[in-house]
């Protein structure tokens, strides 16, 4: 199945496809066919790549940063998850991991295809997941690729013994490298930025009618100022980037971010101060 594109897809209309299509069942004899959504000849609008640069407080930079075309992409990743052939309701699945990698050097002024697609979902043990892959192109060559995946709680069956879900090793004892501050700005205008337009992002009534303390910033934004804090960030070379959200980075909380150097690899954890477990794990490597 395949869903072309000539522009930016509406985030209202997503919302509403997920609301109409929401499922509260998954059945695993149900065939899950693959969609693609797809878009051509994109160029990046100078303004929109500059509200990233400020709010995530980096670059700016001769290279995209290797968050921002998750920005791109993201949109397109959520037309496929509200779509009535998936298993589940977009309202009931957890971004728990993403892996990206960026093959070369990206220039801002490039022209780009992508195309996001879904993978066969995988019963683990306490629930199923589901890939979303993400791919960039300039032309005939790949140049970044992305694979999010989400995780839908209860009991499915026998999940797949061969697969074992991905781990960082903790690094508690890693020294502090940063600190600072998360205020309760650019929230909305974040989510116009990224795509994930989620209230549970910008509505602390909202987050906290779901269970949470209150509204807590998008993955992408955080996890692109802890990138750009680390020594040596090397944007001219082809990377890796592995990150798995454990919990929520609240608003108006003091972050801090702790650093260990390995051979080949950046390995970091996001704390919120007063919290002893890490909300982000990460690891930036060369490829």
């Amino acid at each position: 199945m395949n869903l072309v594109f000539n522009h930016k897809p509406s985030a209202i209309y997503t919302l509403w496809q997920a609301f109409r299509s929401r499922k509260s069942r998954f059945e695993a004899a149900e065939e899950m066919p693959v969609i693609h959504a797809r878009r051509a000849g994109l160029r990046i609008e100078h303004r929109h790549l500059k509200a990233f640069y400020e709010i995530c407080h980096v670059g700016p930079l001769p290279f995209l940063h290797i968050l921002y075309p998750l920005t791109l992409c993201y949109p397109y990743m959520m037309r496929i998850l509200c779509r009535r052939e998936m298993p589940f309701s977009l309202f009931k699945v957890l971004n728990t991991r993403t892996s990206i990698t960026m093959f070369r050097a990206i220039r801002p002024d490039e022209v780009f295809d992508i195309d996001c697609y879904n993978a066969p979902v995988r019963i683990v043990s306490k629930g199923l997941e589901a890939d979303i892959i993400s791919e960039v192109r300039a032309g005939d060559e790949k140049v970044w690729q992305n694979i999010t995946t989400y995780f839908l709680r209860g009991r499915f069956g026998q999940g797949e013994k061969s697969y074992t879900l991905p781990r960082l090793a903790p690094i508690a004892d890693a020294p502090v490298i940063k600190e600072w501050y998360l205020p309760a700005k650019d929230r909305f205008r974040f989510a116009r930025v990224s795509g994930d337009t989620n209230g549970l992002h910008y509505g602390a009534p909202y987050a906290r009618m779901q269970g949470f303390k209150r509204d807590f910033a998008q993955p992408i934004r955080i996890v692109a100022e802890c990138v750009s804090s680390l020594p040596d960030l090397g944007v001219e070379r082809p990377l890796r980037l592995d990150f798995f959200l454990k919990g929520p980075v609240y608003y108006e909380s003091t972050l801090v971010l702790k650093h260990k150097r390995k051979r080949n690899s950046d390995r970091f954890d996001l704390y919120s101060r007063g919290n002893a477990k890490p909300c982000i794990s990460g690891e930036l490597c060369s490829v």
